[in-house]
């Protein structure tokens, strides 16, 4: 059994509440990223973001690094700051944290070799069991109930694939705690995620 998480407090849940609040433009992103600590800049200090990628964001990589998992851009060909309402644009949009990821190997050795590199990390727990997975969704439950209130009761957005998910309304977004299986890793871990999205 092995769990890496990152610890998710208030400041990291209230950044991810207050992308919800924007509105759907890149502009609007790529300065809340800016202020975050979350880009990297060009040859000429431009903004660079890695839309539709793993994006690191903080840490030493292959250490102790975290990083967001980005849908498309916000918006459209329209411009930087437009606010895009064409549902083909929006449904690929979307900003994820993972901040756990769970994997119950039964050799976790032979395990490792194969799949690579949790295990090594400062963050990895080689004894965490399930329980202590859901206990870190649980918290992080906690905490946007703190700031969002209950989730709904009956959400018209029903993440693909999700093997448990809770869905707040957040202005124009839905703002998604959610369980599934990590497509990075070859769905070898299953990883605990803080998303928003755009309401289609």
């Amino acid at each position: 059994m092995a769990m890496t998480r990152r610890l998710l407090d208030g400041d990291l849940v209230d950044r991810m509440v207050t992308l919800a609040d924007l509105p759907w433009s890149l502009r609007a992103y790529e300065e809340t990223f800016v202020r975050n600590g979350w880009h990297m800049e060009g040859d000429d200090g431009e903004i660079v973001i890695g839309w539709l990628d793993v994006w690191p964001v903080v840490g030493e990589e292959g250490v102790d690094d975290w990083w967001l998992l980005l849908g498309e851009y916000p918006g459209c060909q329209e411009g930087r700051d437009a606010v895009c309402a064409h549902p083909q644009c929006r449904a690929g949009c979307w900003v994820a944290m993972p901040f756990a990821y769970f994997a119950d190997p039964d050799d976790p050795e032979a395990w490792e070799r194969e799949q690579g590199p949790f295990f090594a990390r400062a963050d990895c727990l080689p004894q965490a069991s399930a329980a202590d997975f859901e206990a870190e969704y649980v918290q992080a439950g906690k905490l946007l109930r703190a700031r969002l209130g209950e989730p709904l009761a009956e959400s018209p957005y029903r993440p693909d694939g999700a093997k448990k998910y809770e869905v707040w309304e957040r202005g124009d977004s839905w703002v998604v705690l959610l369980v599934e299986s990590d497509p990075i890793s070859y769905h070898a871990y299953d990883q605990a995620v803080v998303e928003v999205r755009p309401r289609v």
